[in-house]
Protein backbone atom coordinates (compact mmCIF):
# COMPACT_ATOMS: atom_id res chain seq x y z
CA UNK A 1 0.00 0.00 0.00
CA UNK A 2 2.81 2.42 0.89
CA UNK A 3 4.66 1.75 -2.37
CA UNK A 4 1.45 2.52 -4.28
CA UNK A 5 0.44 5.60 -2.27
CA UNK A 6 3.79 7.22 -1.50
CA UNK A 7 6.59 5.62 -3.54
CA UNK A 8 8.72 8.76 -3.31
CA UNK A 9 9.05 8.26 0.46
CA UNK A 10 10.28 4.68 0.25
CA UNK A 11 13.88 4.39 1.43
CA UNK A 12 14.04 7.88 2.95
CA UNK A 13 14.06 6.68 6.53
CA UNK A 14 12.33 8.45 9.38
CA UNK A 15 9.72 10.94 8.22
CA UNK A 16 7.48 13.55 9.82
CA UNK A 17 3.74 13.37 9.20
CA UNK A 18 1.53 16.45 8.98
CA UNK A 19 -1.89 14.96 9.65
CA UNK A 20 -4.49 17.49 8.49
CA UNK A 21 -8.12 17.02 9.56
CA UNK A 22 -6.78 14.85 12.39
CA UNK A 23 -10.17 14.63 14.11
CA UNK A 24 -10.92 11.91 11.56
CA UNK A 25 -7.91 9.85 12.70
CA UNK A 26 -8.32 7.85 15.90
CA UNK A 27 -8.58 4.38 17.34
CA UNK A 28 -12.15 3.63 18.28
CA UNK A 29 -12.81 2.94 21.94
CA UNK A 30 -15.73 0.84 23.10
CA UNK A 31 -17.66 2.97 25.55
CA UNK A 32 -20.66 1.50 27.31
CA UNK A 33 -21.52 4.91 28.77
CA UNK A 34 -22.06 6.50 25.36
CA UNK A 35 -25.72 6.60 24.30
CA UNK A 36 -26.60 4.24 21.45
CA UNK A 37 -26.97 6.07 18.16
CA UNK A 38 -29.79 5.31 15.74
CA UNK A 39 -30.72 6.09 12.15
CA UNK A 40 -28.61 8.60 10.22
CA UNK A 41 -26.48 9.45 13.28
CA UNK A 42 -25.50 5.78 13.64
CA UNK A 43 -24.74 5.44 9.91
CA UNK A 44 -22.59 8.59 9.98
CA UNK A 45 -20.75 7.39 13.11
CA UNK A 46 -20.05 4.01 11.47
CA UNK A 47 -18.71 5.71 8.32
CA UNK A 48 -16.54 8.03 10.44
CA UNK A 49 -15.20 5.09 12.48
CA UNK A 50 -14.31 3.13 9.32
CA UNK A 51 -12.52 6.13 7.82
CA UNK A 52 -10.69 6.72 11.11
CA UNK A 53 -9.53 3.08 11.24
CA UNK A 54 -8.20 3.26 7.68
CA UNK A 55 -6.51 6.61 8.28
CA UNK A 56 -4.73 5.63 11.51
CA UNK A 57 -3.84 2.22 10.06
CA UNK A 58 -2.09 4.03 7.18
CA UNK A 59 -0.05 6.16 9.58
CA UNK A 60 0.80 3.05 11.64
CA UNK A 61 1.90 1.22 8.46
CA UNK A 62 4.13 4.18 7.56
CA UNK A 63 5.59 4.04 11.08
CA UNK A 64 6.36 0.31 10.77
CA UNK A 65 7.77 0.39 7.23
CA UNK A 66 9.32 3.86 6.90
CA UNK A 67 9.83 5.04 10.43
CA UNK A 68 7.77 8.01 11.57
CA UNK A 69 9.65 10.47 13.72
CA UNK A 70 6.75 12.78 14.63
CA UNK A 71 3.08 13.18 13.76
CA UNK A 72 1.70 16.72 13.84
CA UNK A 73 -2.08 16.61 14.10
CA UNK A 74 -3.90 19.65 12.71
CA UNK A 75 -7.64 20.10 13.01
CA UNK A 76 -10.23 22.81 13.30
CA UNK A 77 -12.23 20.25 15.32
CA UNK A 78 -9.79 19.11 18.05
CA UNK A 79 -12.27 16.85 19.82
CA UNK A 80 -13.76 13.37 19.57
CA UNK A 81 -16.77 12.92 17.31
CA UNK A 82 -20.01 11.18 18.16
CA UNK A 83 -19.70 7.40 17.93
CA UNK A 84 -15.92 7.35 18.44
CA UNK A 85 -16.30 5.60 21.78
CA UNK A 86 -14.86 8.66 23.49
CA UNK A 87 -17.04 11.29 25.13
CA UNK A 88 -18.28 13.47 22.26
CA UNK A 89 -16.80 16.97 22.35
CA UNK A 90 -13.92 15.98 24.65
CA UNK A 91 -10.69 17.63 23.51
CA UNK A 92 -7.96 15.32 22.27
CA UNK A 93 -5.50 14.97 25.17
CA UNK A 94 -2.61 16.08 22.94
CA UNK A 95 -4.12 19.47 22.00
CA UNK A 96 -1.53 22.18 22.61
CA UNK A 97 -3.24 25.06 20.87
CA UNK A 98 -6.88 25.83 20.21
CA UNK A 99 -7.40 28.75 17.82
CA UNK A 100 -11.08 29.38 17.21
CA UNK A 101 -12.69 30.01 13.84
CA UNK A 102 -13.73 33.47 15.04
CA UNK A 103 -10.09 34.29 15.89
CA UNK A 104 -8.99 33.00 12.48
CA UNK A 105 -11.61 35.14 10.70
CA UNK A 106 -10.65 38.25 12.69
CA UNK A 107 -6.95 37.68 11.90
CA UNK A 108 -7.69 37.25 8.18
CA UNK A 109 -6.41 33.66 8.12
CA UNK A 110 -9.70 32.33 6.76
CA UNK A 111 -12.46 34.03 4.84
CA UNK A 112 -15.79 34.81 6.39
CA UNK A 113 -18.09 31.88 5.61
CA UNK A 114 -21.00 32.82 3.38
CA UNK A 115 -24.25 30.91 3.55
CA UNK A 116 -27.35 31.74 1.56
CA UNK A 117 -29.82 33.27 3.99
CA UNK A 118 -32.80 32.73 1.74
CA UNK A 119 -33.96 29.51 0.16
CA UNK A 120 -35.40 30.66 -3.14
CA UNK A 121 -37.27 27.42 -3.75
CA UNK A 122 -40.27 27.49 -1.41
CA UNK A 123 -42.58 24.56 -0.76
CA UNK A 124 -39.86 22.18 0.46
CA UNK A 125 -40.23 20.36 3.82
CA UNK A 126 -36.81 21.77 4.79
CA UNK A 127 -34.49 24.28 3.12
CA UNK A 128 -33.17 22.76 -0.10
CA UNK A 129 -29.72 24.31 0.31
CA UNK A 130 -29.11 22.47 3.57
CA UNK A 131 -28.75 19.21 1.61
CA UNK A 132 -28.29 20.51 -1.92
CA UNK A 133 -26.11 17.63 -3.10
CA UNK A 134 -28.85 15.13 -2.23
CA UNK A 135 -31.18 17.02 -4.58
CA UNK A 136 -28.78 17.60 -7.48
CA UNK A 137 -26.08 14.90 -7.31
CA UNK A 138 -27.60 12.60 -9.91
CA UNK A 139 -28.56 15.54 -12.15
CA UNK A 140 -25.01 16.91 -12.41
CA UNK A 141 -23.36 16.77 -15.85
CA UNK A 142 -21.15 13.71 -16.33
CA UNK A 143 -17.39 14.18 -16.58
CA UNK A 144 -15.87 13.71 -20.01
CA UNK A 145 -12.16 13.58 -20.66
CA UNK A 146 -10.68 16.80 -21.90
CA UNK A 147 -14.01 18.61 -22.04
CA UNK A 148 -14.89 21.45 -19.73
CA UNK A 149 -18.34 21.27 -18.16
CA UNK A 150 -20.93 23.60 -19.60
CA UNK A 151 -22.12 25.99 -16.85
CA UNK A 152 -25.48 26.24 -18.61
CA UNK A 153 -26.11 22.52 -18.08
CA UNK A 154 -26.04 22.80 -14.28
CA UNK A 155 -29.26 21.86 -12.49
CA UNK A 156 -31.61 24.79 -11.81
CA UNK A 157 -31.50 24.34 -7.99
CA UNK A 158 -27.69 24.68 -8.12
CA UNK A 159 -27.84 27.79 -10.31
CA UNK A 160 -30.42 29.26 -7.93
CA UNK A 161 -28.22 28.48 -4.91
CA UNK A 162 -25.19 30.08 -6.57
CA UNK A 163 -27.24 33.18 -7.43
CA UNK A 164 -28.55 33.40 -3.85
CA UNK A 165 -25.07 32.97 -2.38
CA UNK A 166 -23.56 35.57 -4.70
CA UNK A 167 -26.50 37.92 -4.18
CA UNK A 168 -26.02 37.70 -0.41
CA UNK A 169 -22.28 38.33 -0.86
CA UNK A 170 -22.98 41.37 -3.08
CA UNK A 171 -25.44 42.82 -0.58
CA UNK A 172 -22.84 42.55 2.21
CA UNK A 173 -19.95 44.07 0.22
CA UNK A 174 -19.00 47.61 1.14
CA UNK A 175 -19.69 50.09 -1.68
Amino acid sequence: MLQRVMPELMGLGRINVINDEAHHCYRERPNADEPKLTGDARKEAEENAEAARLWISGIEAAKRKLGVQTVYDLSATPFFLSGSGWVEGTLFPWVISDFSLMDAIECGIVKLPRVPVADNLPGQPEPLYRKLWDAIGKKMPKKTRGAKPDPQSLPIPLKTAIDALYGHYESMRPV
